[in-house]
């Protein structure tokens, strides 16, 4: 698990680097693969009102570089399809209160996104984090 996280933040590391010195588009070797998405926020709803909102900021990692160029194709589903799955967990699970079960998110995010399409090889959380109203 540890190793995992650590070539996960090493990685993402590589890109928000090359990110600024190629003008707002990552350029590293493993970039062909990669594909970004514009961050999402879901209000949480609490028993009779909305108590906060989750955001989360997401990357795809695409099975191929040719898989990665039919998944910026399909953005709109995708998107449609990623805030989907943060409004039901944001439903379920999400407080502005508590620190976020980012575990079982990206765990939803990957069985609902990898439904969608199956050339995704898994859903990378980049950004999270949810506040009270």
């Amino acid at each position: 698990m540890r190793k995992a996280v650590t070539t996960a933040i090493a990685t993402l590391s590589v890109m928000a680097a090359s990110e600024a010195s190629a003008g707002g588009r990552p350029t590293t070797a493993l970039d062909p693969q990669f594909v970004t998405m514009s961050e999402i926020t879901t209000p949480i709803f609490g028993e009779s009102r909305i108590e906060g909102a989750l955001s989360v900021t997401l990357v795809l990692e695409a099975s191929s570089a040719d898989v990665a160029g039919a998944l910026r194709g399909r953005m709109p589903e995708l998107r449609a399809t990623a805030l989907t799955a943060a409004l039901e967990f944001s439903r379920l699970y999400a407080s502005g209160y508590t620190p976020v079960d980012a575990a079982r998110l990206s765990a939803d995010l990957n069985a609902a996104m990898k439904r969608a399409h199956p050339g995704i090889a898994r859903v990378l959380i980049v950004k999270i984090n949810a506040v009270p109203a």
